[in-house]
């Protein structure tokens, strides 16, 4: 490839490197929170969840589109169902939303007066989860190339709705937590002094699990699943390792899920691969480098 065309390329993709900055830089700031709560193996899980949404709605989506066609030209109520059923069947990202929101009403709950330890709640769903996603892309219609969309996303296919609507998404979520930015820090360092300060934590550990939930929905269908999980970790690790403030944390995790999205989507042009094996390997090696630096201290 010459540099005309790597030029050329970029320009072209444009819409899904901007994309897939989005994704980054709000699963970064997220991660930091996971990391913080030791609560990584939910992001996992919410994760894989989200991705059976996906393969449910890919397997269902044609018999919802069927219904829609005998039913949207009826009387009422009919149509209005026909109408309904014609829009999920586009719709992924709406089956994948339900599916991760009931998965977070699970999650969220306060560990006191469970049947089952939250760890084993989660990893029943991540099991669940992975057989079921794996049985209905089977099952559908599409079958294995599912799996790859699955995986590696289509965030090289984004359009300006798209981009528009993950946009709208996450800058919801970033906006709810610049308003409640004391709480939820306060909740993730230490649950306990926030209860003894009159905090509702369960109220905050929920509210926190649904900007999650939302952010994994939206952003793995587009992105894929390795590259939700990967920029929900590497970066938060980063910027962890190298700061001491949180700001600057926060700051770090961001700005190296930023360049690794950005630097892993031009690799993957000049090399023609698939977006998510440099972007996660540029995240690597950042989180290599602060080690690095930090040893070097």
């Amino acid at each position: 490839m010459t540099a005309e065309d790597f030029l050329m390329g970029l320009r072209l993709n444009a819409l899904g490197i901007i994309g897939s900055v989005l994704v980054a830089a709000t699963c970064a700031f997220l991660g930091v929170y996971v990391v913080l709560k030791r609560v990584v193996f939910v992001g996992v899980s919410l994760a894989q969840i989200s991705s059976a949404g996906i393969a449910l709605a890919f397997l269902v989506g044609p018999w919802l589109a069927s219904v829609a066609h005998r039913t949207i030209h009826g009387a009422p109520p009919f149509s209005a169902i026909g109408i309904c059923f014609e829009w999920l069947a586009v719709r992924p990202v709406v089956v994948s939303l339900v599916v991760t929101f009931g998965a977070v009403l699970l999650f969220a709950r306060p560990p006191t007066g469970r049947a089952l330890p939250r760890e084993a709640s989660i990893g029943i769903g991540y099991v669940l989860a992975s057989a079921l996603s794996l049985l209905f892309i089977l099952k559908s219609a599409k079958g294995m190339e599912d799996v790859r969309e699955l995986l590696d996303g289509s965030v090289v296919a984004l359009g300006a709705a798209d981009l528009w609507a993950l946009g709208a998404v996450f800058a919801a979520v970033a906006a709810v937590h610049a308003l409640f930015y004391k709480q939820f820090l306060f909740v993730s360092f230490d649950a306990e002094m926030a209860a003894s300060r009159g905090y509702a934590v369960a109220r905050w550990e929920m509210l926190f699990f649904v900007t999650l939930g939302a952010t994994i929905a939206v952003a793995i269908q587009k992105a894929g699943l390795l590259s939700v999980f990967a920029m929900m970790l590497l970066p938060a690790a980063t910027g962890l390792v190298a700061c001491r403030r949180m700001a600057g944390v926060f700051i770090v995790a961001v700005a190296s899920a930023v360049v690794s999205a950005a630097v892993g989507f031009a690799l993957a042009l000049l090399w023609d691969l698939p977006v998510s094996p440099p972007t996660i390997g540029t995240s690597a090696a950042l989180l290599a480098g602060a080690y690095l630096v930090r040893a070097g201290r």
